[in-house]
């Protein structure tokens, strides 16, 4: 017989089992416009055709680190309570409809439209960041000589790096409405297990280097392959949001979220410190050096880590998830400002000091916006809902990242005013929402 939840500590578990796959994600991640450079076709290839082949050991690494997630789940790792053993009709695994009339009732839309507007922000931010850290300290043509690059090059990376988050949102609310019928443990074993074996190939393809077809299909394909794959296995991170769901009582559902968070927080910052032993700690001449980029997003994550692991997981039950969102998405408009002003005043000081508030405000945003979405949804609907809340959150990561790449080509702080803007309308879409957490779900 299982052991109960409340005599396994549950969220710790759940915790430590997040932190060890994110590691290996933190790892990959800021290596995939390296390793994408490297496998283009020729004729487009361009300037990176001089690229040295990318070391193959931040895969294995990667994968080692999920095999160890998926042991530590499947020794340690209880059922939750199910959210299946109260009276629900049976339901198709496929019946989208479902999940569309429990987006429009009550409030739901408008958190869900929230959150995709802070994801999107954050996503754009993210993915333009690396390159904003390259340009700073350049003149204005060097920075538009480097920005003007060929279309299919920038279509084919944001491509391999847009294909992760459209498999999540393909499969996020697939998983959540699976964990609720068969329960979480099994769904985030096999997520886990799916993990390990798309950073193994991963690194199998790396190593085999851009050296000829493999199986029929190039280099560059299975590249795509192993991120689809990853992507698909990294969706059940819903069903983590939704074991956490299970495991709290309102009161305590901020802070259960906030420990997702804080994984997450811990896995961005140790994640890139270890890839950063596997890169070169050189510049080419243009900013900063792939290792100091590394070490950027280890600081990124640092900020995460200390805001939703500590400040925010204690704030949250004295000033209640609506005025955390509130702070949060506030802050976020705040901090995409000041990166926009900081990219003209070129100084890698002062983009250092503006990064937390971004960071501090997304760590607040996100948490509450999750735990309003729990907490205005009916117990039998948490994995479904929470699984289109992580489907909206992963659509901003495919759209975000083309949109901020885009505006980068107009001006390098192009991106954060439009993100800014964005998260100032997300701000009165917030302020909309107090009535809604007081009354609670919809029956």
């Amino acid at each position: 017989m299982t052991a109960s939840p409340s005599s396994r500590k549950p969220l710790l578990v759940i915790f430590v089992t997040v932190f060890i796959d994110l590691l290996g994600f933190g790892i990959v991640l800021p290596l995939l416009p390296r390793y994408g450079e490297h496998f283009l076709p020729a004729e487009i290839q361009g300037s990176a055709a001089s690229l040295l082949p990318p070391s193959a050991a931040p895969g294995y690494v990667a994968a080692v680190l999920s095999a160890l997630a998926f042991l530590y789940g499947l020794l340690v790792l209880p059922e939750s309570l199910r959210p299946g053993e109260t009276q629900r009709p049976r339901s198709n695994l496929f019946n989208v409809m479902a999940g569309l009339r429990a987006m429009t009732r009550g409030s739901h839309a408008l958190i869900l439209s929230t959150i995709f507007l802070t994801t999107f922000a954050f996503a754009q931010f993210e993915s333009t960041l690396s390159l904003l850290t390259k340009h700073l300290g350049e003149d204005g043509a060097q920075v538009v000589g480097v920005v003007a690059r060929d279309w299919r090059r920038g279509a084919i990376l944001g491509g391999l790096m847009a294909s992760f988050s459209l498999m999540q949102f393909v499969f996020a609310p697939l998983w959540g409405r699976l964990s609720d019928r068969i329960g979480r443990r099994p769904v985030l074993l096999v997520g886990l297990a799916g993990s390990t074996i798309s950073y193994f190939l991963f690194a199998l393809v790396t190593q085999w280097g851009n050296r000829g077809l493999i199986l029929g299909l190039s280099p560059l394909v299975w590249l795509f392959v192993t991120r689809i794959g990853a992507g698909i296995s990294g969706a059940t991170i819903s069903t983590a949001q939704a074991y956490i769901a299970d495991c709290t009582d309102e009161k305590s559902r901020g802070k259960g979220m906030a420990l997702i968070g804080a994984a997450f927080g811990i896995g961005f910052t140790f994640g890139p410190l270890l890839g950063a032993a596997f890169v070169s700690g050189k510049s080419d001449g243009h900013g900063m050096s792939d290792r100091a980029n590394f070490l950027t997003f280890a600081y990124i994550g640092f900020i995460l880590t200390l805001s939703q692991g500590f400040l925010v997981r204690r704030l949250i039950p004295k000033l209640g998830e609506f005025r955390m969102g509130l702070v949060g998405v506030v802050l976020m408009t705040l901090g995409l400002l000041l990166i926009g002003v900081a990219s003209h005043q070129t100084s890698f000081p002062l983009l250092f000091c503006v990064l937390p508030v971004v960071v501090i405000g997304y760590s607040a945003a996100t948490p509450s916006l999750l735990s309003m979405l729990s907490l205005t949804s009916r117990a039998d609907e948490q994995g479904e809902l929470l699984g289109i809340g992580q489907s909206m959150s992963s659509l901003a990561r495919i759209l975000g990242p083309i949109a901020g790449l885009m505006l980068h080509g107009l001006g390098i702080a192009f991106p954060y005013w439009f993100a800014a803007a964005l998260m100032l309308v997300g701000a009165f879409m917030v302020c909309g929402l107090r009535s809604a957490v007081q009354k609670g779900p919809a029956r």
